[in-house]
C-alpha cells in the first residue's frame, strides 16, 4: 500500500469551509493531509478515523509571506491552546485538526469579523492576481486581435483564439468571490447566518473553472508539439522565457516560504530573483545568437509534394548564372495546412541576385484573401522602429492584371519586382529583382507551377 499520495487541489481560497468537509471525508478513508501545494495536496496513509478539521484565515499570511514567521508561530500556539493541532499552511489559510471526542474552541465566532478578515485577505489577493492576469491577457488580445495573417500560419498562432476563453476562466473565480462577499454582507446586516459553501458546490466549480482551463492548456500544449515538428529550435527558444519564469517563481516561492523567517526577507529574495533572470536571459540570448536554431531542419531543395518553380524556369539563358545557395522552410497549421518559403541565390558575371517564393495553401478562399491583404498591408506599413516606419513599399492593386492573370486578387510593388497573387485557396508572394512579372512566359510558368491544388 502506498504510504503517501497526491491529489489535485482545485479549491478556490474562498471555499475554505468546503475544504474542511473534504478533509474529514479523506480521514475517514484513511488519508491525513500533510501539505497543500499550488496545484496538488499531499496525503499520508493512516488508520481510518473521524477527525474534525478547521481551516482558518490568518490575515498576516500571504503568497509572498514566509510560513513560519514569529507572528505565525504565536498564532498557532494560541490555536493549540484552544485544542487545535496545526497541520500545514497555504498562503492565508491555516489547516488544523482535532481528534474525535475533543471539543476545541472555535477560532472565529463572529460572522462579521470573519467576513472582514476574508475581504481584506482572500478577496483582496484574488482580485489583485486576477487584475494582473487580466492586464496581461488583454495585452495579448490587443496584439492578436484582429488576427494578423502570420498567426494563421502556426498551430500556436491559431490556438490564440482561446485567449478570451482563458480570460473568462480567470475572472470567473473573482466574480464568484465578490458575489459571495456581497451576499454575506447582506446576511450580516439582516441578522441572518452566513451561507457556507458546500463541498458539492465547490466540486462543481472545480469542474467548470479548472476543467475548462485544463482543456485550453492541453490544446495549447498540443499546438506547441505540432509546431515543434516543423521548427523545434524556434519552439524551444520561445519556451525559454516562460520556463525560466516558472522555474524562478517556484524557486523564489520555496525560499520565501520555507527558508525565510521575516517578511523583510521577501524583498531581498525577489530582488535576487529579478537580477538572476536578467543575468541568465542575457547568457541564453548570447548562446542562441551564435547559431541557427533551425539549421538542421532546412532543406536546400524543395521536397516532393510541394508545388514550386526554380530560377531556371523563370529566367532566360542570358540571365542564368551559377546557383550558389538555396533554402527551403516549410510550415503548417489548421488554417494553412501547407505553406513554405523558398529562396534561390545565384551569381552571374560577378553579380548576385535572388528570388524568393512564399506559398500558402489554405482551407478556404476567405482565409487566402485575408493572407493576401495581410501581406499587402505589411509591405505598405513596413517596420515600426522608434516611432518611425522603415522599409515601406508602395503596393498597387491592378484590376487589369487581375483579369489578365485570371486570379481573384493581385498586387505589385511600384518597383515591379514583387508580386502577390491569390486564386481560390492559394496565395503566392514572389520577389525577384531581375524577374519581369509582366512577361507572358513567366506568367504561364508561375500559374502552371504554383497554382495547383
Amino acid at each position: 500500500m502506498n504510504k503517501t499520495k497526491r491529489v489535485f487541489w482545485g479549491f478556490l481560497s474562498l471555499d475554505y469551509k468546503a475544504m474542511e468537509t473534504y478533509l474529514e471525508e479523506m480521514s475517514e478513508k484513511g488519508w491525513m493531509l500533510e501539505k497543500v501545494g499550488v496545484w496538488t495536496a499531499k496525503f499520508r496513509a493512516m488508520e481510518p478515523k473521524k477527525l474534525k478539521f478547521y481551516v482558518d484565515v490568518f490575515k498576516e499570511g500571504g503568497p509572498l509571506t514566509p510560513e513560519n514567521t514569529k507572528d505565525a508561530e504565536e498564532y498557532r500556539n494560541l490555536c493549540k491552546e484552544s485544542g487545535w493541532n496545526f497541520i500545514t499552511s497555504k498562503d492565508f489559510l491555516q489547516f488544523f485538526y482535532a481528534e474525535e471526542g475533543e471539543s476545541p474552541t472555535p477560532l472565529q465566532t463572529d460572522d462579521d469579523l470573519e467576513q472582514k478578515i476574508v475581504r481584506s485577505t482572500l478577496g483582496k489577493w484574488e482580485i489583485i492576481s486576477v487584475i494582473f492576469v487580466t492586464v496581461i491577457s488583454i495585452r495579448l488580445m490587443i496584439l492578436y486581435f484582429p488576427t494578423k495573417y502570420r498567426f494563421m500560419l502556426s498551430f500556436v498562432g491559431v490556438a490564440g483564439i482561446l485567449f478570451p476563453l482563458m480570460l473568462v476562466s480567470v475572472i470567473a473565480p473573482v466574480i464568484y468571490g465578490l458575489a459571495r462577499m456581497l451576499k454575506a454582507r447582506r446576511n450580516i446586516e439582516r441578522g441572518l447566518p452566513i451561507e457556507k459553501p458546500t463541498l458539492e458546490d465547490a466540486r462543481k466549480r472545480m469542474k467548470v473553472i479548472h476543467g475548462s482551463t485544463l482543456i485550453i492548456f492541453i490544446l495549447i500544449a498540443l499546438a506547441f508539439i505540432a509546431d515543434s515538428f516543423f521548427r523545434p529550435g524556434a519552439i524551444a527558444l520561445s519556451l525559454t522565457g516562460p520556463t525560466l519564469g516558472i522555474a524562478t517563481g517556484l524557486i523564489l516561492r520555496f525560499f520565501i516560504k520555507k527558508k525565510s523567517k521575516d517578511k523583510k526577507d521577501s524583498v531581498l529574495y525577489v530582488t535576487f530573483a529579478i537580477l538572476g533572470v536578467l543575468f541568465v536571459s542575457a547568457i541564453a540570448n548570447s548562446i542562441f545568437g551564435r547559431f541557427n536554431i533551425d539549421s538542421g531542419y532546412k532543406h536546400d531543395t524543395v521536397p516532393e509534394g510541394y508545388p514550386a518553380i526554380s530560377i531556371t524556369e523563370l529566367l532566360d539563358s542570358s540571365q542564368q548564372g551559377v546557383l550558389i545557395h538555396s533554402e527551403f522552410n516549410a510550415g503548417a497549421s489548421p488554417m494553412v495546412p501547407k505553406h513554405y518559403s523558398y529562396t534561390e541565390t545565384w551569381e552571374s558575371n560577378g553579380v548576385r541576385d535572388s528570388i524568393n517564393i512564399k506559398y500558402y495553401n489554405t482551407i478556404h478562399p476567405r482565409l487566402a484573401e485575408r493572407i493576401f491583404h495581410g501581406i499587402v498591408a505589411e509591405l505598405r506599413e513596413g517596420i515600426k522602429w522608434k516611432g518611425m516606419r522603415l522599409f515601406q513599399k508602395t503596393v498597387n492593386l491592378d484590376e487589369t492584371m487581375r483579369v489578365s492573370w485570371n486570379v481573384d486578387n493581385i498586387a505589385m510593388t511600384e518597383d515591379k519586382n514583387e508580386i502577390i497573387m491569390q486564386k481560390g485557396k492559394i496565395v503566392v508572394h514572389l520577389y525577384g529583382n531581375k524577374t519581369d512579372f509582366e512577361n507572358s512566359h513567366i506568367k504561364e510558368t508561375i500559374m502552371d507551377g504554383l497554382f495547383v491544388d
